[in-house]
Protein backbone atom coordinates (compact mmCIF):
# COMPACT_ATOMS: atom_id res chain seq x y z
CA UNK A 1 0.00 0.00 0.00
CA UNK A 2 1.39 3.09 -1.02
CA UNK A 3 0.31 6.77 -0.11
CA UNK A 4 -2.42 8.57 -2.11
CA UNK A 5 -4.45 12.28 -1.89
CA UNK A 6 -8.11 12.25 -2.90
CA UNK A 7 -10.82 14.42 -4.10
CA UNK A 8 -14.03 12.49 -2.76
CA UNK A 9 -16.22 16.02 -3.33
CA UNK A 10 -15.57 18.90 -4.99
CA UNK A 11 -15.18 22.39 -2.12
CA UNK A 12 -12.10 23.81 -0.18
CA UNK A 13 -8.90 22.17 0.76
CA UNK A 14 -9.93 20.42 3.51
CA UNK A 15 -11.68 18.17 0.54
CA UNK A 16 -8.42 16.73 -0.12
CA UNK A 17 -7.69 13.50 1.82
CA UNK A 18 -5.11 11.42 2.57
CA UNK A 19 -5.47 7.62 2.13
CA UNK A 20 -3.70 4.70 0.81
CA UNK A 21 -4.43 2.48 -2.25
CA UNK A 22 -2.60 -0.45 -3.92
CA UNK A 23 -0.65 0.54 -7.33
CA UNK A 24 -0.79 -2.22 -10.07
CA UNK A 25 1.52 -3.39 -13.11
CA UNK A 26 1.58 -0.90 -15.96
CA UNK A 27 -0.60 -1.43 -18.90
CA UNK A 28 1.17 -1.45 -22.77
CA UNK A 29 2.99 2.12 -23.23
CA UNK A 30 2.76 2.80 -19.34
CA UNK A 31 5.54 2.57 -16.63
CA UNK A 32 4.80 2.39 -12.81
CA UNK A 33 6.83 5.70 -11.53
CA UNK A 34 8.27 6.02 -8.32
CA UNK A 35 7.90 9.30 -7.06
CA UNK A 36 9.93 11.68 -5.19
CA UNK A 37 8.74 15.10 -5.63
CA UNK A 38 5.00 16.18 -6.57
CA UNK A 39 4.33 19.95 -8.15
CA UNK A 40 1.70 22.32 -7.07
CA UNK A 41 -0.14 24.24 -9.44
CA UNK A 42 -2.55 27.03 -9.32
CA UNK A 43 -4.80 25.41 -11.83
CA UNK A 44 -4.54 22.37 -9.23
CA UNK A 45 -7.17 24.45 -7.17
CA UNK A 46 -9.33 24.83 -10.18
CA UNK A 47 -10.15 20.73 -10.35
CA UNK A 48 -10.47 20.82 -6.83
CA UNK A 49 -13.03 23.15 -6.68
CA UNK A 50 -14.73 22.14 -9.67
CA UNK A 51 -13.92 24.72 -12.25
CA UNK A 52 -12.13 22.27 -14.37
CA UNK A 53 -13.32 19.03 -14.39
CA UNK A 54 -11.83 15.64 -13.58
CA UNK A 55 -14.37 13.59 -14.45
CA UNK A 56 -15.51 10.86 -12.19
CA UNK A 57 -15.07 11.44 -8.24
CA UNK A 58 -13.38 9.91 -6.34
CA UNK A 59 -10.43 11.44 -8.03
CA UNK A 60 -6.15 11.83 -7.72
CA UNK A 61 -5.68 15.58 -8.69
CA UNK A 62 -2.17 17.18 -9.70
CA UNK A 63 0.02 17.06 -13.10
CA UNK A 64 3.37 17.51 -12.39
CA UNK A 65 5.84 15.34 -10.69
CA UNK A 66 9.46 13.81 -10.70
CA UNK A 67 10.66 10.33 -9.49
CA UNK A 68 12.37 7.24 -10.69
CA UNK A 69 10.60 4.36 -12.97
CA UNK A 70 9.82 1.38 -11.02
CA UNK A 71 8.33 -1.12 -13.63
CA UNK A 72 7.26 -1.13 -17.50
CA UNK A 73 4.66 -2.53 -19.16
CA UNK A 74 4.68 -3.91 -22.57
CA UNK A 75 5.92 -1.90 -25.60
CA UNK A 76 7.69 0.59 -23.42
CA UNK A 77 10.98 1.53 -25.24
CA UNK A 78 11.80 5.24 -24.42
CA UNK A 79 12.59 4.90 -20.40
CA UNK A 80 13.99 1.56 -18.56
CA UNK A 81 13.37 0.51 -14.85
CA UNK A 82 15.79 2.67 -12.78
CA UNK A 83 15.65 6.00 -15.04
CA UNK A 84 14.87 9.08 -13.42
CA UNK A 85 11.93 11.32 -14.83
CA UNK A 86 9.65 14.16 -14.77
CA UNK A 87 6.66 14.99 -16.48
CA UNK A 88 4.56 18.49 -17.07
CA UNK A 89 1.24 17.54 -17.39
CA UNK A 90 -0.66 14.21 -16.80
CA UNK A 91 -3.24 13.95 -13.66
CA UNK A 92 -2.89 11.76 -11.07
CA UNK A 93 0.03 13.06 -9.37
CA UNK A 94 -1.24 13.20 -6.21
CA UNK A 95 0.50 9.99 -5.42
CA UNK A 96 3.53 8.15 -4.02
CA UNK A 97 3.22 5.61 -6.48
CA UNK A 98 1.09 6.28 -9.98
CA UNK A 99 0.98 4.73 -13.51
CA UNK A 100 1.63 6.97 -16.55
CA UNK A 101 2.39 6.80 -20.30
CA UNK A 102 5.89 6.17 -21.11
CA UNK A 103 5.35 8.97 -24.14
CA UNK A 104 5.12 12.00 -21.36
CA UNK A 105 8.18 11.09 -19.64
CA UNK A 106 11.07 13.26 -19.75
CA UNK A 107 14.56 12.17 -18.82
CA UNK A 108 16.28 14.43 -15.90
CA UNK A 109 19.64 15.31 -16.28
CA UNK A 110 22.07 13.92 -12.85
CA UNK A 111 22.09 17.79 -12.26
CA UNK A 112 18.87 18.07 -11.94
CA UNK A 113 17.44 16.89 -8.77
CA UNK A 114 13.61 15.51 -8.21
CA UNK A 115 12.65 18.61 -6.05
CA UNK A 116 13.82 21.00 -8.80
CA UNK A 117 11.94 19.17 -11.01
CA UNK A 118 8.96 18.86 -9.89
CA UNK A 119 9.07 22.91 -9.49
CA UNK A 120 10.26 24.03 -12.45
CA UNK A 121 8.47 21.71 -15.45
CA UNK A 122 4.93 22.81 -15.62
CA UNK A 123 6.07 26.60 -15.26
CA UNK A 124 9.11 26.25 -17.12
CA UNK A 125 7.51 24.77 -20.55
CA UNK A 126 4.72 27.20 -19.94
CA UNK A 127 7.19 30.07 -20.70
CA UNK A 128 9.20 27.84 -23.42
CA UNK A 129 6.10 27.98 -25.20
CA UNK A 130 5.25 31.57 -24.56
CA UNK A 131 9.24 32.26 -25.90
CA UNK A 132 9.64 29.92 -28.90
CA UNK A 133 6.11 29.36 -30.26
CA UNK A 134 3.55 32.37 -29.23
CA UNK A 135 6.18 34.70 -29.84
CA UNK A 136 9.56 33.83 -31.05
CA UNK A 137 11.16 36.72 -28.76
CA UNK A 138 14.43 38.41 -30.04
CA UNK A 139 16.78 40.53 -28.95
CA UNK A 140 15.50 44.11 -29.39
CA UNK A 141 12.44 43.98 -28.50
CA UNK A 142 10.13 45.17 -25.94
CA UNK A 143 8.51 42.59 -23.41
CA UNK A 144 6.08 43.05 -21.38
CA UNK A 145 5.09 40.70 -18.61
CA UNK A 146 2.21 41.26 -16.00
CA UNK A 147 2.25 39.24 -13.12
CA UNK A 148 6.32 39.08 -13.38
CA UNK A 149 6.70 37.61 -9.67
CA UNK A 150 4.07 35.27 -10.23
CA UNK A 151 4.68 31.12 -10.85
CA UNK A 152 5.24 31.45 -14.77
CA UNK A 153 6.58 35.25 -14.74
CA UNK A 154 8.56 34.48 -12.31
CA UNK A 155 10.67 32.18 -15.13
CA UNK A 156 9.29 33.81 -18.37
CA UNK A 157 10.43 37.52 -17.46
CA UNK A 158 14.30 36.80 -16.86
CA UNK A 159 14.34 34.02 -19.72
CA UNK A 160 12.73 36.45 -22.12
CA UNK A 161 16.04 39.34 -20.83
CA UNK A 162 18.48 36.30 -21.30
CA UNK A 163 17.52 36.27 -25.15
CA UNK A 164 18.35 39.72 -25.57
CA UNK A 165 14.41 41.53 -25.22
CA UNK A 166 13.87 44.88 -22.85
CA UNK A 167 11.63 43.05 -20.31
CA UNK A 168 9.60 44.81 -18.54
CA UNK A 169 8.00 43.17 -15.32
CA UNK A 170 4.88 45.48 -14.29
CA UNK A 171 3.92 45.01 -10.47
CA UNK A 172 1.09 45.57 -8.13
CA UNK A 173 2.25 47.77 -6.16
CA UNK A 174 6.06 49.04 -4.23
CA UNK A 175 6.16 45.91 -1.92
CA UNK A 176 6.78 43.82 -5.62
CA UNK A 177 9.56 45.65 -6.82
CA UNK A 178 12.03 44.06 -4.31
CA UNK A 179 11.17 40.51 -5.64
CA UNK A 180 11.08 41.38 -9.02
CA UNK A 181 14.70 43.04 -8.49
CA UNK A 182 15.78 39.91 -7.64
CA UNK A 183 14.42 37.90 -10.30
CA UNK A 184 17.30 39.82 -11.93
CA UNK A 185 14.80 42.23 -13.70
CA UNK A 186 16.37 45.63 -14.93
CA UNK A 187 12.81 47.27 -15.69
CA UNK A 188 10.28 46.75 -13.15
CA UNK A 189 7.41 48.83 -12.99
CA UNK A 190 4.52 50.17 -10.61
CA UNK A 191 0.87 49.80 -12.12
CA UNK A 192 -0.54 53.40 -12.91
CA UNK A 193 3.27 54.32 -14.05
CA UNK A 194 3.67 52.37 -17.40
CA UNK A 195 2.96 54.73 -19.77
CA UNK A 196 5.96 57.05 -19.08
CA UNK A 197 8.36 54.32 -18.39
CA UNK A 198 7.61 52.68 -21.74
CA UNK A 199 7.56 55.40 -23.77
CA UNK A 200 11.01 55.68 -22.45
CA UNK A 201 12.22 53.04 -24.12
CA UNK A 202 11.05 52.77 -27.53
CA UNK A 203 8.11 53.39 -30.07
CA UNK A 204 6.22 50.71 -27.90
CA UNK A 205 5.84 47.14 -26.52
CA UNK A 206 6.39 43.97 -29.27
CA UNK A 207 4.49 41.56 -27.04
CA UNK A 208 2.86 41.21 -23.84
CA UNK A 209 2.56 38.17 -21.80
CA UNK A 210 0.05 38.71 -19.22
CA UNK A 211 -0.98 36.60 -16.66
CA UNK A 212 -3.10 39.15 -14.18
CA UNK A 213 -6.28 39.90 -16.64
CA UNK A 214 -9.05 42.40 -15.76
CA UNK A 215 -6.54 44.57 -13.32
CA UNK A 216 -3.74 45.93 -15.58
CA UNK A 217 -4.93 44.92 -19.02
CA UNK A 218 -6.02 48.29 -20.04
CA UNK A 219 -2.78 50.07 -18.84
CA UNK A 220 -1.33 47.58 -20.75
CA UNK A 221 -2.87 47.86 -23.86
CA UNK A 222 -2.42 51.46 -24.24
CA UNK A 223 1.59 51.20 -24.34
CA UNK A 224 1.52 48.55 -27.41
CA UNK A 225 2.77 49.19 -30.67
CA UNK A 226 0.76 48.82 -33.83
CA UNK A 227 1.08 45.00 -34.67
CA UNK A 228 1.94 43.47 -31.77
CA UNK A 229 0.66 40.29 -30.01
CA UNK A 230 -0.91 40.03 -26.52
CA UNK A 231 -0.75 36.25 -25.40
CA UNK A 232 -3.55 35.49 -22.66
CA UNK A 233 -2.29 33.03 -20.59
CA UNK A 234 -3.75 34.05 -17.04
CA UNK A 235 -6.48 36.01 -15.46
CA UNK A 236 -5.29 35.93 -11.41
CA UNK A 237 -7.46 39.23 -11.18
CA UNK A 238 -10.32 38.02 -13.57
CA UNK A 239 -10.99 38.47 -17.62
CA UNK A 240 -9.60 41.33 -19.10
CA UNK A 241 -12.41 43.73 -20.46
CA UNK A 242 -10.93 43.73 -23.97
CA UNK A 243 -12.01 46.36 -26.98
CA UNK A 244 -11.78 44.12 -29.75
CA UNK A 245 -12.30 47.02 -32.44
CA UNK A 246 -9.49 49.13 -30.96
CA UNK A 247 -6.92 45.96 -30.87
CA UNK A 248 -8.02 45.36 -34.56
CA UNK A 249 -7.45 48.76 -35.76
CA UNK A 250 -4.39 48.48 -34.44
CA UNK A 251 -3.77 45.23 -35.94
CA UNK A 252 -2.68 43.62 -32.75
CA UNK A 253 -3.05 39.76 -32.43
CA UNK A 254 -4.82 38.32 -29.16
CA UNK A 255 -3.82 34.60 -28.68
CA UNK A 256 -4.94 32.42 -25.83
CA UNK A 257 -3.38 28.85 -25.56
CA UNK A 258 -2.29 26.11 -23.51
CA UNK A 259 0.94 24.77 -22.80
CA UNK A 260 0.26 21.49 -24.34
CA UNK A 261 -0.72 23.05 -27.93
CA UNK A 262 2.63 24.06 -28.04
CA UNK A 263 4.15 20.55 -26.90
CA UNK A 264 2.55 18.75 -30.01
CA UNK A 265 5.29 15.59 -29.65
CA UNK A 266 7.82 14.04 -28.08
CA UNK A 267 10.27 15.71 -30.02
CA UNK A 268 9.22 19.06 -29.24
CA UNK A 269 8.89 17.80 -25.61
CA UNK A 270 12.33 17.02 -24.88
CA UNK A 271 13.89 19.80 -26.93
CA UNK A 272 12.17 22.01 -24.64
CA UNK A 273 12.68 20.49 -21.59
CA UNK A 274 16.14 20.25 -22.42
CA UNK A 275 16.54 24.04 -22.95
CA UNK A 276 14.36 24.87 -20.18
CA UNK A 277 17.24 22.78 -18.05
CA UNK A 278 20.24 24.70 -19.49
CA UNK A 279 18.64 28.14 -18.60
CA UNK A 280 18.10 26.52 -15.10
CA UNK A 281 21.94 25.32 -14.99
CA UNK A 282 23.41 28.59 -16.21
CA UNK A 283 21.14 30.67 -13.37
CA UNK A 284 19.18 32.58 -15.63
CA UNK A 285 15.84 31.95 -13.42
CA UNK A 286 18.02 33.09 -10.15
CA UNK A 287 17.67 30.99 -6.77
CA UNK A 288 14.64 29.95 -6.64
CA UNK A 289 12.50 29.72 -3.28
CA UNK A 290 11.28 25.97 -3.33
CA UNK A 291 8.48 25.68 -0.52
CA UNK A 292 8.31 21.35 0.34
CA UNK A 293 5.22 19.90 2.14
CA UNK A 294 4.46 16.48 3.19
CA UNK A 295 1.94 14.89 0.92
CA UNK A 296 -0.16 14.27 3.36
CA UNK A 297 -0.36 17.99 4.22
CA UNK A 298 -1.49 19.06 0.63
CA UNK A 299 -4.29 20.82 1.98
CA UNK A 300 -2.65 22.91 3.72
CA UNK A 301 -0.22 23.41 0.21
CA UNK A 302 -3.58 24.66 -1.16
CA UNK A 303 -4.43 27.03 1.87
CA UNK A 304 -0.44 28.57 1.19
CA UNK A 305 -1.36 28.82 -2.66
CA UNK A 306 -4.48 30.41 -2.68
CA UNK A 307 -3.49 32.88 0.07
CA UNK A 308 -0.29 33.60 -2.03
CA UNK A 309 2.51 33.96 1.35
CA UNK A 310 5.26 34.38 -0.84
CA UNK A 311 5.62 33.72 -4.65
CA UNK A 312 7.69 30.21 -3.51
CA UNK A 313 6.90 27.04 -5.51
CA UNK A 314 5.34 24.54 -3.91
CA UNK A 315 6.06 20.78 -3.87
CA UNK A 316 4.72 17.66 -1.94
CA UNK A 317 6.79 15.35 -1.05
CA UNK A 318 6.14 11.42 -0.25
CA UNK A 319 6.80 9.78 2.71
CA UNK A 320 10.47 8.79 2.86
CA UNK A 321 11.55 11.87 0.36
Amino acid sequence: MTGVVRLDEHGGPEVLRYGSETVGEPAAGQVRLRQEAIGVNFVDTYFRTGAFPVGALPAVIGGEGAGVVDAVGPGVDVVSVGDRVGYYFSPGAYAEVRLIAADELIPLPDDVPAVEAAALLAKGLTAWGRLRRVHAVRAGEIVLVTGATGGVGSLLAPWGQHLGATVVALVAGPERVVAARALGLEHVVVAGELGAAVTALGPGVDVLYDTVGRATFAEAAAVLRDGATVDLLGAASGDPEIDAADLDRRHITVTRSAAGQHLPDRATLLEASTELFAAWRSGVFGKRQVRRYPLADAAQAHRDLESRIDGAALVLLPAGN
